[in-house]
């Protein structure tokens, strides 16, 4: 540990760490547009320009190291004065057209021009200008707002290897261009870059002119698209104008950093999976008995009927769910003595570059693992008279799909709790309709151990219910409380959503 002063206050930080990277854990603001934690150091936005006790000049943050001793000012009228300056190079040909961008209410720029920036333009020259690019099916271009922080040059050169991006001409002429728009069509993590621009201009095709930011709410999810358990934020159609198109509650998917995990982008397979949770069509949103739509009530009866039967049961558990819904099952079965099984997770092959793509399609495979639940592929026999499964949005593999439907088919009391009809439902009795990811809190473990705490932040339905409130509907009274029996019972831990926190705890 140093010791140092920051605007005269004293710290004992960690060594090696930069000024910014201090000030951010210190929750002290230093404006950039150039540094990314993910990403090298570049310093050429000259924007996060501090005041060093004993240098001669103004210091950038992002590049220079804390040392022993070592003042800081990052708020003096020297620094001020700095970035006053330098934003008003950077808005020599930006356009400033804030209501007609994308970017508007999220954008780095706005902000700081809020925060330093100058109220005239005192140049006499006009406006470069460039013509907005579609340069890829996925990514639109706009050179007259981009302010050459190269961050997504960098992120194809140093993150995915793929070189499609690079800056051509000199002086205040410079302006970046697309070299290679097939590679990025094909490059799993493209639609990265439209994240890592701090201004709006680079951005997603089918993003443009759709929402206005504020009037979204955020979450911060885990995706669910495969193992690794990514960080998303999820931004919710939960604040409507008449010019919104009907497309669902789900306005799209973007990355969140997790430091603990050292990982700040997410594939494009899982930033698109949104479009997965808008679909209305094939949605269960009631129970349904024998093909028809019934009550909460008769649906609790025939799980009644089904429990005090007292004849053999099977629960066939799913990677594709969170924890709560699935010890909820594991409670079930271990009071009933009824068989626990899972499916084996879809498979897929990598694409490239890979990074940390996981080739299970599971989110919550790794439960599955630690639990030691067995295949139910490797069942014996298919005799049982109670058989409920579970299911969500998402695959699994096909010996896995066949052997399931048998048990169904077979079974008196037969009883599936899936997000969306299926084959399951279709061939069971009785059909609970369950939330998707995003309308409760759940929790889930990625294939590094990591267990991590995903937001609900839309509505159940009207019928829908998690499964411990079909089942267990006094025993508990939150998802939260199934997490801290599994953790203390299974896991040998005591663990609640707040020790989880945003970025997760590792097993």
């Amino acid at each position: 540990m140093i010791n140092i002063k920051i605007n005269n206050k004293e710290h004992s930080v960690e060594e090696g760490q930069t000024i910014l990277e201090v000030c951010r854990n210190l929750d002290i603001e230093i404006p950039h547009f150039c540094y990314h934690p993910g990403l090298s150091i570049a310093g050429n936005c000259r924007m996060c320009l501090v005041e060093v006790k004993g240098m001669p000049k103004l210091m950038t943050a992002c590049s220079t190291v804390m040392q022993d001793g070592m003042e800081v000012l990052t708020d003096s009228d020297l620094v001020k004065e700095a970035r006053k300056g330098v934003l008003e190079f950077i808005l020599l040909d930006h356009p400033v057209d804030c209501p007609i961008c994308d970017k508007s209410g999220e954008c780095n720029l706005q902000d700081y021009n809020f925060d330093y920036g100058i109220s005239e333009r005192r140049s006499i020259f006009p406006k470069e200008r460039h013509k907005v690019e579609k340069v890829s099916e996925k990514i639109y271009k706009n050179d007259n707002r981009c302010v050459l922080c190269t961050r997504c040059i960098r992120f194809l050169d140093e993150v995915t290897e793929t070189h499609e991006f690079t800056t051509v001409e000199r002086g205040s002429h410079t302006h970046i261009t697309c070299v290679d728009p097939e590679g990025l069509d094909k490059n799993p993590f493209a639609s990265n870059i439209s994240d890592l621009c701090p201004v709006g201009a680079l951005g997603l095709n089918e993003f443009r002119f759709r929402k206005r930011v504020w009037l979204t709410d955020h979450v911060r999810a885990v995706c669910q698209g495969c193992e690794a358990g990514c960080n998303l934020t999820v931004d919710l159609h939960t604040r409507h104008t008449a010019l919104d198109p009907n497309t669902g509650p789900v306005v799209r998917f973007t990355s969140a950093d997790n430091y603990s995990m050292q990982r700040f982008f997410i594939c494009d397979e899982g930033r698109y999976s949104y479009k997965n949770y808008n679909g209305t069509e094939n949605r269960l949103l009631h129970p349904e008995l024998d093909g028809n739509d019934v009550g909460v009530q008769d649906a609790k009866a025939f799980i009644k009927e089904a429990l005090d039967s007292k004849s053999a049961g099977v629960i066939v558990l799913s990677p594709l769910v969170s924890i709560e819904e699935n010890y909820a099952a594991v409670l079930l079965a271990e009071e009933m003595g009824y068989d626990l099984y899972r499916p084996s997770p879809f498979r897929k092959d990598l694409p490239t570059p890979a990074l940390f793509i996981e080739k299970v399609k599971a989110p919550n495979y790794k439960m599955m693992k630690l639990m030691e639940i067995p295949k139910v592929t490797d069942m014996e026999s298919t005799d049982y008279d109670v058989v409920l499964v579970l299911n969500s949005i998402g695959s699994i593999r096909d010996n896995s799909l066949v052997k399931i439907l048998s048990l169904l088919k077979r079974a008196k009391y037969s009883i599936t709790f899936e997000v969306e009809r299926t084959e399951f439902s279709e061939n069971s009795r009785l059909a609970l309709p369950a939330p998707m990811f995003l309308e409760e809190d759940g929790c889930y473990i990625n294939a590094g151990k990591r267990i991590q705490h995903s937001n609900g932040g839309l509505g159940y339905p009207e019928a829908v219910r998690s499964l411990w409130e079909w089942i267990y509907p006094r025993r508990f009274k939150s998802p939260e409380d199934l997490l801290r029996q599994f953790s203390k019972e299974k896991l040998g831990v005591e663990l609640n959503y707040e020790k989880i926190g945003e970025e997760g705890v590792e097993l």
